[in-house]
């Protein structure tokens, strides 16, 4: 049996001790019969403990107190109107004038440190109506509509906060039902929620009353749950399935918007399931977990800045399923269970340990440690109708995670030292994640490659991985709002698939060490597009083997570290790919074909990245140690007893001390940097055949003939030698790139090489410089046939 116990309430006592006075004949000669009760009530109230008891573990809300916005120490007041309506149904309608309400903090077991405290101020008003049932299989029936406005939600730990300021919010269930769930043997409640509107606003999301950017949004819904008694542990707690829908909607939208420029998305619509959510209260956690949980998500529209041409739409579909030995488990603790520093890993152990200092048994946050098993998902970018869906995205693991607000120091100055921020913490995540590949037309296309255009964003297309990892979080971006970033983070013991197919074999990175360090990773939205500046990056992947075919047994190229330093760097995603363009030639519409070229239109709508890289000379970082950008390749290693190349044992070449430059000379900057334009579209392109006779599906066809589908299923094709203008718009759609790279100069100190038997490496070349190359190409990735 469940138990809610209230202890140590009080109330004004002009609200507790008010009495019931006489009227006079004469005033009761001016009362005119009215219907329904009308209550006002002014009150402050204040509750020392709300325990929710479950197999005697108990969930604490402490020191609550509820009064009035302006002084919370004072009463808040409130009016409700009690109606019954003609159709009999019991109407109440209330307003709530500025109140104030505080939790000072929550536990689990009087556990010595808390969630933290919470405070909401808030005013607004209800309207709930309840009458009987229209379906035997429901109790009762009603509607609900509630407003909030002017609302501030705060979440404090160890004296630091985040808050949502000018908090509204409207919603609106046009019908709600009451009744009997069965579940095989198990009674509970079922709700229906039918027409269910929603919409918020956020003035701002604050750090330190500094804001990051505010929110808004609009949603229709509808959907159904069924609450039973009965967790995933011991014989008490609660379980749930539900439902849910995003109706098709035009007006649905969330739009984040950063010092007036907007990141829109917009007539969306969905599904979610959940099957046996659990929640349960454990002797030093409360713990959440489910066996299933599906979905689907589209957005027909993806605005970004003040650009009136949308970036595309984007479909998801996902299934998070028990499986390969992983659960979908979270369990939250009060407080900040700090890693046993030791059992980390010697180069994120420094960091570690700064991250956690200030900290101990009773600071205030929250931790979680979290299992996951996502079986399947498939995420597709549609670009002016035609669709690219990354395919068979797989992944699993466990770790545990801190969270909590606190005061930073974000520029090494003690003077500056109030900037307040978020701070979550990684500890000893393994987990793994793979990408089949690319379809390109269809869901059912068959896999191909392209993804390898997202290493450029350093997205690999498989990992198996041990993260720990430390993030900062401050507002503020390169103006006014905006994100900024600090971290460090490692990757140990790490296997990375850089290319390969949908059976895992291709090129691998395995025995990957791979650290990095950020400063001053600010996020905006401007009026052109998103943009990430990095302020300062510094960085060492080592790679104990670059192999060919499976990550086992592959066969491997050699040792190959690369070690990193920017400074200014970038990278932008601005709505709009390549538009129209002359494929293999230059030239417009007219002339591109004369010229030996292919001449497409590819619309308005696609996306363009911008990376800007600019590689510093060898320095001192912000956090005082050297770095540099330097790549070193070793090969025929010495192998110790178990067949394993030991590193350092054979021979290196190493490009050491490479950067770029504006090539100013002695006023020199690093403003230009090594850049990579990427202009990303997704259109029909020419498929020929590569040799006469049939192909591996049996289809037959001459040497330099087209692919062409039968029709726009695109499920079928043959081979046609001149194709006409209605079977060009057939030819099968390809990921197509547009890329441009360019610098002005890039200088590599020294090539050396070391022999094993040599205590310093030799150089072989000295000062290399590189100036003002401008590369541009055309690629298309397409099945290979």
């Amino acid at each position: 049996m469940k138990k809610i116990i209230i202890s140590s309430l009080a109330a004004v006592p002009s609200l507790l001790n008010a009495g019931l006075v006489p009227m006079a004949d004469q005033e009761l000669q001016t009362v005119n019969a009215q219907a329904g009760i009308t209550l006002e009530t002014s009150s402050h109230l204040t509750v020392g403990d709300i325990t929710y008891t479950e197999d005697s573990n108990r969930l604490q809300l402490q020191n609550i107190e509820r009064g009035s916005q302006a002084d919370i120490s004072l009463p808040s007041s409130s009016k409700q109107v009690v109606d019954v309506l003609a159709d009999g149904s019991l109407q109440i309608s209330s307003e709530v004038y500025p109140t104030s309400l505080a939790i000072g903090a929550i536990r689990i077991n009087d556990s010595a440190a808390s969630f933290g405290q919470f405070r909401l101020n808030y005013s607004g008003t209800n309207i709930i109506k309840v009458g009987a049932s229209s379906s035997p299989d429901n109790f009762l029936e009603g509607s609900f509509q509630t407003s909030i406005s002017d609302a501030e939600l705060i979440w404090t730990t160890n004296g630091s906060s985040v808050s949502f300021d000018d908090i509204g919010y409207n919603a609106n269930i046009t019908r709600l039902a009451i009744g009997e769930a069965v579940d095989g043997s198990r009674t509970g409640l079922n709700f229906d929620l039918d027409e269910f509107s929603y919409s918020f606003s956020t003035g701002g999301v604050k750090l330190g009353g500094v804001s990051l950017g505010t929110l808004a949004g609009q949603l229709a819904l509808s959907g159904d749950a069924q609450i039973f008694a009965g967790g995933r542990q011991g014989s008490e707690g609660i379980s749930l399935n539900a439902s849910l829908s995003i109706l098709d909607d035009p007006t649905n939208y969330v739009r984040f918007t950063d010092d007036g420029n907007s990141l829109f998305m917009g007539n969306f619509s969905g599904a979610l399931n959940v099957s046996n959510l659990t929640f349960d209260v454990m002797s030093d956690h409360l713990l959440l977990g489910y066996d299933q949980l599906d979905g689907s998500f589209n957005a027909n529209q993806i605005l970004i800045g003040d650009s009136t041409n949308p970036v595309g739409a984007i479909q998801l579909d996902f299934l998070f399923k028990d499986g390969n030995g992983y659960s979908n488990r979270m369990a939250f603790y009060p407080g900040i269970r700090q890693p046993v520093f030791t059992d980390l890993p010697a180069a994120i152990r420094p960091y570690a340990t700064g991250f956690y200092s200030g900290l101990n048994g009773s600071s205030d946050g929250m931790s979680a440690a979290v299992e996951w098993n996502l079986a399947n998902a498939e995420a597709a970018y549609i670009d002016n109708g035609r669709m690219v869906v990354v395919s068979g995205i797989e992944s699993y693991g466990r770790g545990d995670l801190t969270l909590d607000v606190r005061s930073f120091d974000h520029d090494n100055n003690a003077g500056t030292a109030d900037k307040t921020a978020i701070a979550m913490g990684m500890n000893r995540v393994q987990g793994s994640y793979s990408i089949d590949g690319l379809r390109v037309g269809n869901k059912t296309a068959p896999i191909q490659g392209g993804a390898e255009l997202l290493l450029s964003l350093e997205v690999f297309q498989a990992m198996d991985f041990n993260l720990d990892g430390y993030t900062l979080i401050t507002a503020g971006g390169v103006s006014g709002g905006g994100i900024q970033i600090d971290g460090d983070y490692l990757f140990s013991d790490t296997n990375i698939g850089l290319s390969i197919d949908e059976n895992g074999n291709g090129v691998w990175a395995t025995g990957v060490n791979y650290d990095i360090h950020l400063r001053g990773i600010q996020v905006d939205v401007s009026n052109t597009g998103l943009s990430v500046n990095r302020t300062e990056q510094w960085s060492t992947m080592n790679v104990d083997n670059m192999r060919w075919g499976d990550k086992i047994t592959g066969r491997s190229l050699g040792r190959i570290q690369l070690e990193r330093f920017e400074k200014g760097s970038s990278l932008t995603i601005n709505p709009g790919g390549s538009g129209a363009v002359c494929v293999g030639a230059s030239g417009d519409a007219a002339s591109c074909a004369s010229n030996g070229g292919r001449w497409e239109d590819r619309g308005n709508e696609g996306m363009t990245v911008a990376l800007k890289a600019a590689f510093a000379p060898e320095g001192p970082t912000s956090d005082g140690s050297i770095a540099r950008n330097r790549l070193t390749w070793e090969n025929n290693r010495d192998l110790d007893g178990s067949g394993n190349p030991i590193n350092g044992t054979g021979t290196q070449i190493i490009f050491d001390s490479y950067s770029t430059s504006d090539g100013l000379g002695v006023t020199d900057t690093n403003d230009y940097g090594f850049q990579a334009n990427l202009k990303i579209d997704v259109y029909e392109t020419k498929v020929a055949k590569k040799f006469t006779g049939a192909d591996d599906n049996g289809i037959i066809g001459n040497q330099g003939d087209e692919l062409i589908y039968d029709d726009t299923s695109r499920t079928t094709y043959t081979y046609v030698a001149n194709p006409t203008a209605a079977q060009l718009a057939l030819r099968p759609q390809g990921f197509a790139v547009q890329g441009n790279v360019s610098f002005k100069d890039l200088q590599i100190d020294q090539v050396q090489l070391k022999h094993p038997d040599v205590a310093l490496p030799q150089t072989v070349f000295s000062g290399i410089v590189m100036q003002n190359l401008n590369m541009t190409t055309n690629l298309t990735a397409t099945p290979i046939r």
